[in-house]
């Protein structure tokens, strides 16, 4: 009998697009064995339990806690369970206010996909591949001999990239887009890891749907950071299946903005316009707004739709400042994410590897820090 003929098939039994499933088998795992899970959340285990209902939220099933591990009667460790999707507006929040005498808490995610915890300081990053690993080494012959057989159907669930992955080569199926993007822009972030010297996460966009990869240089204005962000620039609208048109053929690639954020924010009338124009001056523009940096930035009127915000843009074209210079997110999205952007964007090659693009990002954040350090008080 060959190697693979020995592992057996978990295809019909934890499918990619079921996460309930995914968290019924750890769960069975886990009240096997508990022993391999020890190390990975800080005790052992007596106990699990499943889709713990949220007080105030019986009619939510998705605000159902995926696993509950108990010690004793105790709340050892909460652990919400992810596999292609992402977290709900305020979920760990609710999760953290329902259980709060827990002693740990988990995201347990794909090691490619990862997700981000920036809103939610008190939860840590597990992933499947760490998980399954540890109980591949269970002593009980169904727990290891199913964990393995899991950890070697994951490297189909997500497709791999690398330096040599070009941008736009990807499927022409919505699901299949939507996964190779988000793999994209989760490689760009890992590859931060290994050269980012500032703070850099990886997050979903305000709209939804898009993956960003973000570097941030605190700036000499109270609450507001230089940024650089990386995402696919296909409007939303042209996300949806099209026979007439490829993916790969309407993407018009990755956009990067270049500019200053704002958070902790309800409104985006404080942000610091006068700031903004000052970090392009001399480094990008000349006193007469003409570009003097090499990159393709889009020169397009930035004209931002809230009244506040147009205001702002106004008084600093009014200047001196060009009029693309103003581009971003910002009192809709001040509103419900607590955060404000302005700034210009370069438009990248739909054909760049991602290699090309690495290094585009790694020119940006010297860029960054050049630009707070010359606005520094």
């Amino acid at each position: 009998m060959s190697d693979e003929q020995r592992h057996p098939d978990l295809s019909f039994v934890v499918p990619a697009a079921n996460e309930t499933r995914w968290s019924d088998l750890l769960a069975s795992l886990i009240a096997t064995d508990p022993a391999p899970i020890k190390e990975l959340v800080g005790g052992l285990p007596d106990a699990v339990r499943r889709e713990v209902t949220v007080a105030g939220q019986v009619a939510r099933r998705s605000d159902r806690l995926d696993l509950l591990l108990l010690r004793d009667g105790q709340q050892l460790a909460m652990i919400e369970a992810k596999v292609l999707a992402d977290l709900g507006s305020q979920q760990l929040a609710r999760y953290e206010a329902a259980f709060p005498e827990a002693e740990a808490r988990f995201v347990l995610h794909l090691g490619s996909l990862p997700l981000s915890l920036m809103a939610a300081p008190r939860w840590r990053a597990l992933t499947w591949e760490d998980v399954l690993s540890a109980f591949s080494e269970s002593d009980h012959p169904w727990v290891a001999a199913t964990a393995r057989a899991w950890l070697r159907q994951l490297d189909s669930l997500v497709p791999r990239v690398d330096a040599e992955t070009v941008w736009n080569d990807v499927p022409d199926d919505a699901a299949g887009f939507e996964l190779a993007l988000r793999t994209r822009v989760a490689w760009l972030a890992s590859r931060m890891d290994a050269w980012c010297e500032l703070e850099h996460d990886l997050e979903q966009s305000s709209g939804g749907g898009a993956w960003v990869a973000a570097i941030r240089v605190p700036s000499s204005s109270l609450g507001h950071k230089v940024i650089v962000e990386i995402q696919e620039g296909l409007p939303a609208q042209a996300w949806r299946p099209n026979p007439a048109l490829a993916y790969r053929d309407r993407l018009p690639g990755p956009v990067v903005l270049v500019g200053l954020s704002q958070s902790g924010v309800i409104t985006s009338a404080d942000f610091d316009w006068p700031l903004l124009h000052q970090l392009f001056r001399d480094r990008i523009v000349d006193d007469s707004g003409a570009v003097v940096d090499g990159r393709a930035w889009q020169l397009t009127s930035a004209n931002p739709r809230d009244a506040v915000d147009r205001a702002n843009w106004q008084a600093i074209v009014a200047a001196g400042a060009p009029k693309w210079i103003g581009k971003g997110y910002g009192m809709a999205t001040a509103r419900t994410h607590a955060v404000c952007a302005f700034g210009a964007r370069i438009q990248l090659d739909p054909w760049s590897t991602l290699g090309e693009i690495d290094a585009e990002l790694q020119a940006l954040q010297a860029l960054i820090i050049e630009m707070a350090e010359s606005v520094a008080s």
